[in-house]
């Protein structure tokens, strides 16, 4: 068998697959950068949702603690009501109605 010489096409195209490797490597190089990116981004999401899952726990007891306080502080005023209701201050008799008696 014969051998073949590298002919024109053969520089041409080892030129282009030069070319195109090297187009692969940036874009394999883009590719990593975005990626570490994202990883970046969702742990800071993760870490924004941990957040708010915390913030929101919080404002649900702050929640819970004002509703007791409130029941508790509704419950003094009743007790006050009562309390003033019992010692209810009977009131003198007018100077008039002394003197009929």
């Amino acid at each position: 068998m014969g051998r073949r010489r590298a002919g024109e096409d053969n520089v041409r195209l080892r030129a282009r697959l030069q070319v195109l490797g090297d187009d692969l490597a940036w874009y394999r190089t883009r590719l990593r950068d975005v990626t570490a990116r994202c990883r970046a981004a969702r742990a800071q999401a993760e870490i924004a949702d941990g957040q708010r899952v915390l913030a929101e726990q919080l404002i649900q007891r702050q929640v819970q603690q004002l509703m007791a306080r409130d029941s508790e502080i509704e419950e003094l005023r009743r007790q006050l009501k009562a309390a003033s209701e019992d010692t209810v201050e009977t009131p003198l008799p007018a100077g008039d109605r002394l003197t009929a008696a």
